[in-house]
């Protein structure tokens, strides 16, 4: 067979996978993604949706650098919803209900008509890597050899998978599909440390035997909300898909406990670890063992499906106990299922063995995104491969990596928590985890990133060109709610006093009156005509800045005082060894991750300010004082 070239290799079509060979291809390198199918590009294995806390502001940003991920969300979503709108701005989210088909459609359709991309039909059974540990490419299981300067591995759930259901273990990836198993031998060879992680996903049933009587309505919004700034056109609520809540029993709860020997998780054998944040039902019961009941929310996979996802009810029981499981619901006394619920086990790798670019330390040019890093989520998968797709191209350039910090993108602060702080379960991104999320909200991923992406060659010099008008008028409309003031008789004031939404009792400017928390932005449309013509995420942005503005501006403070520290250098091949009164674990743990900079040693754990201090102190005696990014 007649062996191959490409400037990058792209192993795995997942949702990684896909943004990290459309980046590479996008800025202009020849790109092959291979995959082990050619119709199953982004698929949904899991959850049919795409979003939710600090999900949907990895997606905002995805699209702000150029990717896909948010396009086809939009283009495909069943039912939109911002989520925690009753709280601050900062935890603020958009969540889409997939149609999981037409979703993967899209990616498909995008991926084959993208130039300079290839999409190879394949299972990777090995890297092809010099004496210099440089990467040079991957050997197909059929033989085939495709080289590249730089491969990108986003191998996801498929990486040496086991299913599990009850007693039984089979060797094979999500919905019975094809697993790989001759990467996870070669990257042990190399010295990377490989972990099993384990996922798990609910049955599917058939949407005609289910009761939702017995369920309450969980409807969208109608707002005009969208996850990439190029969708123009939205679905009105009315049209949108209905997604729905009940309540497992009690007695839903007496047929886990009897049957806890039965699951995977419980058998007493040995099984990966599951993801904290997205437990499966059994866990649910012995973790929170004196709740009676859980939330389970019925949601539509696809218009071409006659099919419920039963979401918050993934289980490794076997089927018989499952069923008994599924017919103690409210309304599932006839339920008839389409697809068994079952866990998946895979290998990953210590993500503490990747440069901030993505780049795997111990070979040059290999890089890592999606699960593989331990990470779980669409979303996070997406964000890491976009990166990496972007580095794996400015390494063959010879340009610096795109590095984003930690008061720039969520993006960055998965990426600094992954390589900083390692993972022992599957990292789930929370807003918890961004110490500045009030700068990384789900309106503002534009105004961050951008410019980013534009320099990137990602986002076209049209598109940047709309994101500077859009951004002008805003600025002019900010400058004339600032400018124009109103009296305590004018007709805006009586009709806010009308409305229970302000009492003016004074002459106010407008944007002082728009402080007020109640005010809606739409009753200044009479008097400032530009309001109309922004979209609602610019229109929140006015909002949250002009209400929230002495919050932002000490947040951004703060992160200039942080960014002094991630702009203090730290030689990679410093000898911690020689570094007076580090603690042993501070020691240990300097020397595996390597940090970059003093901000990211000071993130590792068990590092200490002492540490810090003392590790200051012997770079100021033993190198020059200029070490500046």
């Amino acid at each position: 067979m007649n062996d191959q070239n490409y400037e990058v290799i792209v192993v795995g079509a997942g949702h990684a996978g896909v943004e990290a060979a459309l980046s590479s291809a996008k800025i202009g390198k020849k790109t092959a993604l291979i995959n082990l199918y050619g119709d199953k590009i982004a698929t949904m294995p899991c959850n049919p949706s795409i979003g939710g806390p600090a999900k949907g502001i990895v997606v905002r940003e995805i699209d702000a650098l150029g990717g896909e991920m948010g396009k086809a969300a939009d283009a495909t979503a069943l039912q939109t919803k911002l989520l925690n709108s009753s709280r601050g701005p900062g935890v603020w989210a958009l969540r889409v209900q997939s149609d999981k088909i037409a979703y993967s459609k899209y990616m498909e359709n995008v991926v084959k008509n993208t130039p300079n991309l290839t999409l190879v039909i394949g299972a990777v059974l090995d890297l092809i890597i010099d004496e210099q540990n440089h990467i040079q490419g991957v050997i197909l299981q059929d033989g085939r050899k495709i080289t590249a300067q730089a491969v990108v591995l986003t191998t996801g759930t498929y990486l040496k998978a086991d299913v599990l259901m009850g007693h039984s273990r089979t060797s094979s990836g999500p919905n019975g599909e094809i697993t790989t198993t001759g990467l996870s031998k070669t990257l042990a060879d190399y010295g990377f440390v490989l972990s099993r992680f384990k996922t798990g996903t609910p049955p599917r049933v058939f949407q005609d035997s289910v009761d939702l009587s017995q369920a309450s309505l969980e409807p969208g919004t109608d707002a005009k909300l969208s996850f990439s700034s190029q969708t123009k056109t939205f679905t009105s609520v009315e049209k949108q898909a209905m997604c729905y809540l009940i309540h497992s029993t009690p007695q839903t709860k007496a047929i886990v406990e009897a049957n806890l020997a039965a699951s995977a998780m419980y058998s007493g054998k040995e099984v990966g670890t599951g993801p904290r944040y997205c437990p499966s039902f059994e866990d649910k019961i012995v973790r929170f063992a004196s709740k009676e009941t859980h939330q389970i929310f019925i949601e539509p996979e696809s218009l071409s499906l006659n099919t419920f996802y039963v979401q918050g009810f993934s289980t490794s029981m076997p089927i018989e106990v499952q069923d008994q499981m599924l017919r103690s619901l409210p309304g599932f006394a006839n339920v008839r299922v389409q697809k068994w619920a079952y866990a998946i086990e895979y290998d990953c790798l210590d993500p503490q063995q990747l440069k901030p670019s993505l780049e795997t330390k111990l070979i040059h040019g290999l890089f890592t995104a999606g699960q593989i890093n331990g990470t779980s989520g669409y979303e996070e998968a997406a964000g890491q491969g976009l990166i990496a797709g972007i580095n794996a191209t400015r390494l063959i350039d010879d340009q610096p990596p795109l590095i984003l910090g930690r008061d720039q993108a969520y993006i960055g602060v998965m990426i600094d928590d992954l390589i900083t702080k390692g993972v022992w379960e599957p990292y789930r991104l929370l807003t918890s985890r961004a110490e500045h999320r009030l700068l990384l909200r789900n309106d503002n991923a534009e105004i961050r990133l951008r410019k980013i992406g534009h320099e990137m060659k990602l986002v076209s010099q049209t598109d940047y060109e709309e994101f500077l008008e859009q951004q002008a008028k805003v600025k002019q409309i900010v400058s004339e709610l600032k400018t124009t003031r109103f009296s305590p008789k004018s007709e805006l004031a009586m009709r806010l006093i009308a409305t229970s939404q302000a009492v003016i009792n004074q002459g106010l400017s407008a944007y002082e009156i728009l402080k007020q928390p109640k005010v809606d932005l739409k009753e200044f449309e009479p008097y400032f005509p530009n309001l109309t013509t922004i979209s609602d995420t610019l229109a929140q942005s006015i909002v949250i800045n002009c209400r929230f503005e002495g919050y932002v501006e000490n947040e951004k403070k703060q992160a200039a005082r942080f960014a002094k520290l991630e702009r203090k250098l730290i030689p990679t091949d410093l000898n911690y060894e020689l570094v007076a009164n580090l603690a042993t674990e501070a020691r240990q743990k300097l020397m595996k991750v390597r940090p970059f900079s003093i901000g990211q040693a000071s993130r590792i754990t068990g590092v200490n300010p002492a540490d810090i201090q003392m590790l200051l102190f012997y770079l100021k005696n033993n190198y020059a004082s200029d070490r500046k990014i």
